[in-house]
């Protein structure tokens, strides 16, 4: 899988050559998008990324024969998109009418974890469904991605993400341009470039230059129909002129037979030219210039109308040309832009006028100096308070737009610019709307993690609030924040002391057992019916609790276990006497997983499959990523392993779509591991392993990457590869996170035993017997492969040092598979009677051990087990 990006000097031919390649493509069978950034349209996200597929779908709506695919493309977008096609139709129109009418009833759920990370993963669902429906290959192209929001750049890495890591890897490529010299470190594209590497993906660079001297005369002497000989000197001129720069020579040649000094000679039959003036003309060396020039020659108000032309883009269509006409009582306009195309600056083609070269638009937008001076000049520029008041509800407005089109960077940018035309004592006089650009501004800076930003922000929201009440989003930002710094402990604390605040006190008066009998005792008042059709919440302090409840969930799950029942009881109350809210499934999924670990596995399932039917009802996947997730690993415990499974696939897609980007790499991880204990081959897992981590280095998730790559290095070992696995902070994230040491020592544990090395295995077990009840409150399908292995070290451990503690160790295990075994024989009753057979080998039992080891092969071959 690779891309390509071409780079140049404005006017070599950077976009002639790119649509070259795309006639090729469509010529072959292809799907060819292209789009064009915009200097003047930055802060516009997905503008050109945006166009490229509208255009794509007015071009399916204008073509009758192209209907079957239509309505193949639409119904796959329904059926896998579902509801959540209406973001996709917010930045293209024309896809609503492919849709069909109902699209129109379709709603926005404005809570969303991330909204630009639900935008990626849509896009390149839609790319996958484009090619499908047609059976053809994508081909996306992108113009001066120099101008390119940081949005739009992080889409198009999505898109190389998902096709370089899946197995479509055919069926999409990228090509770019740019300016050389544009690019350097802090640009996105420079970021792009990075990643792409990260996960395998190559780019292939293409550095277009100037004409040389030579070439120059060649083209000269064709287009003027004169034999080299003779153009030589005039091609010397223009390479003099124009250091070889095919749009400065086609302009300069333009410019010379306008003021006839390149003309036809109807005697000589033949163009000459007058080589003494041209020599002695007084040209600008750089193109930008020569163009400033040639439209500051023309007439006033065709310059006016090609600067008024400018500000709405690269091109606009003839309807919206008429519509300025009409609007602004542009007189003329239409007239004056076809004048500029007999010039040579516009093109006109069909319904639609466009710059002949954005440089071009460049020079006409910039002959207007006075133009956007009050944004440039900022709070400075502007006297009147009210004025100022009026310019900072504007960027409000600017700001919530950037927010739909899921550019935070730009949201940020707007909020901050107007917070800057708050004056001295506007949270006393414009409360409202300093909440607002406040608040807004922290969860933006949290969305880009700028935590600095955040900080200041969430700190003038408390100080200033007239109530608890309005600081608790950025509250909710910040302890957020605090986690994603892998500061658990500090984010904990504050969620706490928060919710105390508000009058929910989870201090723990009475024993876990008694909190977990009290929620069944709730629960078992009510029919899962009851349930499903409580009231939804509509107290605003209460959702936003339950949202710190949530949040606790996760976090004191990996910190502090024991105390996961006590959150999960508060989820449960206030749901069913407040109102079901987006987080209320969590509370049942949570509840379900410790039910499951503590052995009650049919009653953890029902509430599982509970949360899920919760997810519909409550009317938000927000939650859906983080549900499906843990009760997948529940349901690996009922039904056959390999199927249970497959649910994660759902919820990487799930949380995806609802930019929650940690639930999507956990049901990624999740399903790695659950593959490498099933069975998978191991070459097989090699390559799933790389994938995996690649992703998550991509997304900077340390803990997960972590526990990923420990067992990485152990399917690497087993394999026979020398290839060294690096961790980052490994030793830090060991001594800080219960759960990564967990895993290490059980990884430890696992290799020296498959590599049987008895002195190893026995100080790495020991080491995890040491930490093993402090991590984790949930029911995982890891627990399962750690408790079989640790029965069989045990076992081999008790046979070889004969301390019956050990002993007693496996026989926990074995008892534990006994109990999974009760609730699904095709997954676990194989690995029971091999911990049976072991039991029986170490007590020198060995006909009760025969016995056993040919009941596991028979099972294991029974469920197919590999």
């Amino acid at each position: 899988m690779e891309f390509a990006l071409i780079s140049g000097h404005a006017g070599v031919g950077k976009s002639f050559l790119a649509y070259e390649f795309g006639k090729h493509v469509i010529m072959s069978g292809g799907i060819f998008l292209s789009g064009k950034f915009d200097q003047l349209q930055q802060g516009k996200p997905f503008s050109a990324l945006a166009a490229a597929f509208n255009r794509y779908c007015d071009m399916l709506l204008q073509k009758s024969e192209l209907q079957p695919m239509r309505e193949a493309m639409a119904s796959k977008l329904k059926s896998s998109l579902g509801r959540d096609v209406y973001y996709l139709t917010k930045i293209m129109p024309c896809l609503s009418f492919i849709l069909g009418s109902d699209q129109n009833d379709m709603f926005c759920d404005g809570d969303c974890v991330n909204a630009q990370r639900r935008l990626q993963y849509l896009l390149c669902q839609l790319v996958e469904i484009l090619s499908s429906s047609s059976a053809a290959p994508v081909t996306l192209f992108l113009d001066d991605l120099q101008w390119a929001d940081a949005a739009s750049i992080a889409a198009v890495s999505q898109l190389l993400l998902n096709t370089g890591s899946s197995s479509q890897q055919k069926r999409f490529f990228f090509l770019g341009c740019h300016r050389e010299g544009t690019i350097d470190s802090g640009h996105p594209l420079w970021k792009l470039v990075h990643d792409a590497e990260l996960v395998g993906v190559s780019c292939s660079s293409l550095k277009l230059g100037c004409m040389e001297e030579e070439t120059l005369n060649t083209i000269v002497s064709e287009s003027l129909c004169v034999l080299p000989r003779l153009t030589r000197t005039l091609s010397n001129v223009i390479y003099r002129k124009t250091i070889g720069n095919p749009l400065f020579v086609c302009r300069l040649l333009l410019s010379l037979s306008k003021e006839r000094l390149l003309y036809p000679s109807l005697s000589r039959r033949r163009w000459e030219w007058d080589e003494e003036k041209i020599t002695s003309q007084k040209l600008p060396d750089d193109v930008a210039l020569f163009l400033t020039q040639s439209i500051v020659d023309l007439p006033t108000d065709v310059k006016t109308s090609l600067f008024h032309f400018s500000c709405f883009g690269s091109s606009a269509d003839v309807a919206f040309v008429n519509t300025l006409e009409r609007a602004f009582d542009m007189r003329d306009l239409r007239e004056n832009l076809d004048i500029a195309v007999d010039e040579g600056l516009l093109e006109k083609t069909g319904d639609q006028y466009r710059f002949s070269h954005d440089r071009i638009q460049e020079a006409a937008y910039n002959t207007v100096t006075a133009a956007n001076q009050l944004n440039l000049g900022g709070p400075n520029a502007i006297q009147d308070t009210s004025q100022s008041i009026t310019v900072a509800a504007l960027n409000l407005r600017a700001g919530k737009k950037a927010m739909e089109m899921s550019d935070y960077g730009a949201a940020y940018s707007y909020f901050h610019n107007g917070m800057s035309f708050l004056r001295e004592g506007h949270w006393q006089e414009h409360y409202d709307l300093s909440l607002q650009l406040f608040e807004l501004a922290a969860k933006c800076a949290l969305a880009n993690g700028d935590f600095a930003s955040l900080k200041l922000c969430s700190e003038q929201v408390v100080t200033e609030a007239r109530c608890f009440e309005d600081g608790l989003n950025v509250m909710y930002f910040a302890t957020c924040a605090l986690a994603y710094a892998l500061r658990l402990p500090d984010s904990i604390q504050q969620s706490l002391d928060i919710l105390t605040k508000l009058g929910i006190n989870l201090r723990q008066s009475r024993s876990t057992e008694e909190c977990v009998q009290e929620t069944k005792m709730l629960l078992s008042t009510l029919t899962d019916d009851e349930i499903l059709n409580t009231k939804q919440m509509t107290d605003p302090t209460t959702i936003i609790a339950l949202k710190f409840l949530a949040k606790l969930e996760i976090g004191m799950s990996q910190t502090k276990p024991s105390s996961v029942p006590f959150v999960t009881q508060q989820i449960i109350e206030l749901s069913l006497g407040k109102g079901m809210s987006p987080m209320s499934p969590i509370g049942f999924v949570y509840f379900g997983s410790y039910l499951a670990k503590a052995g009650d596995i049919s009653e953890g399932y029902n509430y599982v499959k509970l949360a899920l039917s919760l997810l519909d009802r409550v009317g938000s996947r927000e939650s859906a990523g983080e549900v499906i997730c843990i009760a997948t690993q529940v349901m690996a415990f009922v039904e056959p392993l390999q199927a249970a499974l497959q649910r994660h696939n759902e919820g990487y897609a799930a949380s995806l779509a609802a930019g929650d980007v940690f639930n999507a790499m956990l049901n990624r991880s999740l399903m790695t591991q659950g593959n490498y204990i099933s069975g998978v081959k191991l070459q097989t897992l090699r390559e799933e392993y790389a994938q995996t981590v690649r992703m998550l280095e991509a997304n900077k998730n340390l803990i997960l990457l972590a526990q990923i790559k420990h067992a990485q290095r152990d399917v690497l070992r087993l394999i026979g590869s020398d290839e060294h696995v690096t961790i980052p902070q490994e030793e830090n994230l060991i001594a800080s996170n219960n759960s990564v040491l967990k895993n290490w020592c059980f990884r430890k544990t696992y290799i020296s035993f498959m590599f049987r090395s008895y002195d190893d295995a026995k100080e790495h077990v020991a080491k995890f017997f040491d930490c093993r009840e402090k991590a984790h409150a949930q029911l995982l399908t890891m627990q399962y492969s750690q408790t079989f292995y640790v029965g069989l070290i045990s076992f081999w451990v008790t046979r070889k040092s004969g301390l019956q503690y050990w002993f007693g160790r496996g026989n926990e295990s074995k008892l534990a598979l006994k109990k999974w075994a009760e609730s699904s024989q095709w997954t676990f009753e194989n690995k029971w009677y091999l911990l049976e057979a072991e039991e029986s080998f170490s007590n020198n039992d060995y006909e009760a051990a025969k016995s056993f080891y040919t009941q596991a092969i028979s099972s294991a071959k029974l469920h197919k087990v590999r």
